[in-house]
């Protein structure tokens, strides 16, 4: 009946963890993609048996551009800002060094468009970014006269023209693929701000409760202290009688506050269910409640249990990687009381008695005749079970 919004909150997590590792991988083939064409023109020297000096002390160039890219491409991966002018400058250099070194104009060029497709989208400098392109598309005619002079200008021109059409659809690529990543960045940062804001929202709730609970008294206790200061000097037996329902007042106050605190009167079981379930979901935690609309409890069993179902789930949220967590009520058969299971799919590093060991739920439950136990399940996972005693009485 609580599915609701959790139903697909496993799903929802599972399917933005698989796109970030596919996005992630297809980001880092950027530095595969630099080392593609002084590859390739090592293989054509070996083939038609060319010296292979040139074509090695190319490919090392590029794989010095490819691991000095490896920084900046993670900084832009976690949205940091851009990296270092030195470090670009370095990369400039290794890249029109390498790409220089290549004696076959085809390679040369095409080396370059995949560097400059990779670097293009690592820095937001718009400067950078324009001389970087100008100097891509500049270098290769200026190093034509020199290198590749017996290439005749209308082969070389088309050459230029294919790399400058390979370098625009590569970029393209990239553009997409950088999109992707930071739609799938946001995305996780909103689901730890949902979750985030779902607890803040439970804690307002608590808040909330609280100030209405002591407002009207605390207004009341100073109202009732102050004619008891002021009745002190002329009319003792008065002052005496407000004192004396000062003190009454006070205690009734510090009675609800205790009951307040300890979830035996505030605490809503359908609402706490409601209130761990959003939180589970917000989490990316897939809960089911079963057993809650049989169970019929008296407020007394109704508010302990709600207090088991609030640290059940905070545990679960704080000390597991869960995906998904049930919660069960029911009858033990033998005492009649309330029974409560919190199990989730995922245990934690912890202790199997971690979340008994804190002491504050356990002391409650056990003050009220009950007993609180954990322990890791075969699958895995990890079971919290509370055994209410029937008719619990709230104590003041």
């Amino acid at each position: 009946m609580n599915e609701g919004g959790a139903t697909h909150g496993t799903d929802r997590r599972r399917d933005l963890l698989r796109a970030r590792l596919i996005n992630a991988s297809s980001v880092f083939t950027a530095v595969l993609v630099i080392l593609l064409s002084p590859g390739i023109d090592l293989i054509h020297a070996y083939v038609n048996g060319r010296p292979l000096w040139t074509s090695i002390t190319s490919l090392l160039l590029f794989a010095a551009v490819a691991v000095a890219t490896v920084p900046p491409l993670l900084a832009r991966l976690r949205g940091h800002g851009d990296p270092g002018g030195l470090r670009y400058l370095v990369i400039v250099v290794l890249a029109c060094a390498g790409a220089g070194v290549i004696r076959v104009e085809t390679h040369a060029i095409l080396a370059l468009a995949s560097w400059w497709a990779v670097m293009f989208h690592l820095y937001r400098d718009r400067w950078r970014r324009d001389v970087g392109t100008l100097g891509v598309v500049l270098l290769p005619w200026i190093a034509w006269p020199f290198l590749y002079r017996e290439t005749p200008v209308e082969a070389f021109l088309g050459i230029w023209l294919m790399a400058v059409v390979y370098g625009g659809l590569l970029s393209l690529g990239f553009v997409v693929t950088f999109w992707l990543w930071d739609i799938l960045r946001e995305a996780v940062s909103a689901r730890e701000t949902k979750a985030r804001l779902a607890v803040s929202e439970e804690r307002l709730r608590f808040s909330r409760d609280l100030q209405d609970l002591l407002g009207q008294d605390l207004s009341l206790l100073a109202t009732r202290a102050a004619r008891a200061a002021r009745a002190v000097s002329h009319a003792p037996e008065i002052a005496k009688d407000e004192a004396a329902e000062v003190h009454a007042l006070a205690r009734d106050a510090l009675r609800r506050v205790r009951s307040a605190v300890s979830g035996y009167r505030e605490l809503d079981l359908a609402e706490e269910v409601r209130s761990v379930t959003a939180v589970l979901a917000a989490d990316g935690t897939r809960a089911t409640v079963t057993g809650l609309a049989d169970l019929d409890p008296s407020p007394a069993e109704a508010a302990l249990a709600a207090w088991v179902v609030r640290e059940g789930g905070t545990n679960v949220v704080r000390h597991s990687e869960a995906t998904r967590c049930r919660i069960a009520f029911s009858r033990d058969p033998d005492t009649g009381g309330v029974v409560v299971e919190v199990t989730n799919d995922r245990a934690g590093a912890g202790p199997a008695e971690g979340p008994v060991s804190g002491g504050g739920l356990l002391d409650r439950v056990r003050r009220e005749g009950g007993t609180l136990s954990s322990a890791r399940t075969e699958d895995g996972g990890f079971l919290l079970r509370a055994n209410l005693p029937p008719d619990t009485e709230e104590t003041p």
